[in-house]
């Protein structure tokens, strides 16, 4: 072999090996369209947003297919779910592309394999595990694991498999109590929705309750919570031996309370410093945040309720499938929340928190048609698309919300508009074309 072929094959060993080193070339989101009249399909992209895959189906029995028509169950009941015929309206209800429909699990209906392939999965399920998911933040663990709460019970699960109706058990992946939450320090039979949160680096987790199903709330700090032992052979373990005696608690009056969604459902971010952010939701009238500052003395000082204001909107009483979602960056340093503007789901009101020090931005889309979707991109991303009418333009339309960029250049607690690309800044290609509201989904443990 002479010299130059030698040199050559060296080169292209080494570029095989940073391409598969580099996380950011596994897949990462799809594009998604579920004709009731046409073809189904997705179309698979890295966090590079190169195409990787793309994957087409038969639709002409509102179902999934293939060309030896077989089908699936789930999609066969609960293709509603998850199609892309419309966009959210007053009486659009079931229809897949809605603001609340995915979150840091994934989608309420469908999944997506690495190579395009669609999951079904039972939006009853799927919106349990979407309304119970908590935050985990600095998770050096395993980020393809999740932490859930529903009212006494606390679990650790795959983020891919949707959590049952009771979180009873799912295969080793599973950790429960139903005494350490329950019934003791403040705690009584009052539901608690996903309100949990875990800083791994500071390994503190922060617990929120209503304590009288009205504008009452009690804070639940733990400290020295060691990490979960993924190798445990009983995860209920790590919840019954965190200590009590590191465990405080502070009271506070919530800036409005008055349903199930409010009362009982928020997404909570303990802070490398200390602060901790509660971002809730009160159905038809705001998107709430509420940030607390250490005192020095096993106290806090709340801030001022950070509301933006919102029309019509549902939340979790009204199903399990609306209400107040959230993402976590790769990097697991950056937090953004949203939920709908208008009815089942349209238009978004945004805050994006950084962990290390509790500082926010926030977004408003104040409208009553496309919803929105997120995933995280590379390592402290987000896109961001709105699911607009394919009829309108080829592709779909997209932003990309650039964390660190946001926070060098906006003050805290300030509106980071001017920072966000307008949507058709990056354009995506979908399955179908003409009448079709694509969405985008995580690939689960694709980063």
């Amino acid at each position: 072999m002479d010299i130059l072929s030698y040199n050559a094959i060296q080169q292209l060993d080494r570029h095989m090996a940073r391409d598969l080193l580099d996380p950011w070339k596994k897949p990462a989101f799809a594009v998604v369209s579920m004709q009731s009249s046409s073809y189904w399909g997705t179309v698979v992209y890295n966090h590079y947003l190169q195409e990787m895959a793309r994957k087409n189906y038969m639709s002409d029995t509102y179902h999934q297919e293939t060309t030896s028509n077989d089908t699936t169950e789930f999609f066969n009941n609960f293709y509603d779910w998850a199609r892309t015929d419309s966009t959210p309206s007053t009486t659009a209800s079931t229809y897949g592309n809605h603001t609340s429909k995915c979150g840091h699990i994934g989608h309420v209906a469908v999944g997506v394999g690495p190579d395009g392939t669609m999951i079904g999965r039972s939006p009853n399920a799927g919106g349990v595990a979407l309304r119970n998911v908590g935050v985990w933040v600095n998770n050096r663990t395993n980020r393809n694991l999740a932490l859930f709460m529903e009212n006494q019970y606390a679990a650790i699960s795959t983020r891919a498999v949707a959590m049952n109706y009771t979180m009873s058990y799912e295969g080793n992946h599973i950790a429960w109590t139903n005494s350490k939450f329950y019934n003791q320090n403040g705690y009584g039979t009052r539901n608690k929705w996903g309100m949990i949160g875990y800083n791994e680096k500071t390994r503190t987790m922060v617990i929120n309750e209503n304590l009288a199903a009205n504008t009452s709330m009690r804070l639940h700090i733990y400290t020295d919570v060691d990490p979960i032992n993924t190798d445990s052979d009983d995860r209920r373990n790590w919840f019954d031996n965190i200590d009590e005696a590191n465990h405080t608690t502070f009271d506070w009056t919530a800036n409005n309370a008055g349903n199930n969604e409010s009362y009982y459902r928020g997404v909570i971010v303990p802070c490398d410093d200390g602060k901790i952010i509660v971002v809730r939701m009160a159905p038809s009238s705001y998107a709430m945040l509420d940030r607390f500052t250490p005192d020095g003395a096993e106290s806090f000082t709340k801030e001022s309720t950070h509301t933006l204001s919102t029309t019509t909107a549902y939340g979790a009483e009204q199903g399990t499938q609306y209400g107040v979602r959230f993402q976590i960056s790769n990097d697991g340093k950056y937090v953004i929340t949203y939920q709908p503007y208008y009815y089942y789901g349209a238009g978004a009101e945004i805050f994006l928190i950084r962990v290390t020090d509790g500082q926010y931005a926030f977004l408003q889309h104040q409208d009553s048609g496309p919803g929105r979707s997120f995933v995280p991109i590379r390592e402290n991303g987000f896109l961001m698309t709105q699911s607009s009418n394919s009829d309108s333009g080829n592709g779909m339309h997209a932003s990309m919300i650039d964390s660190a960029l946001i926070f060098r250049d906006i003050a805290d607690m300030g509106n980071m508009s001017s920072k966000v690309p307008s949507f058709g800044n990056q354009l995506f290609d979908s399955a179908y074309h003409s009448t079709n509201y694509p969405y985008i989904v995580p690939i689960l443990g694709g980063s």
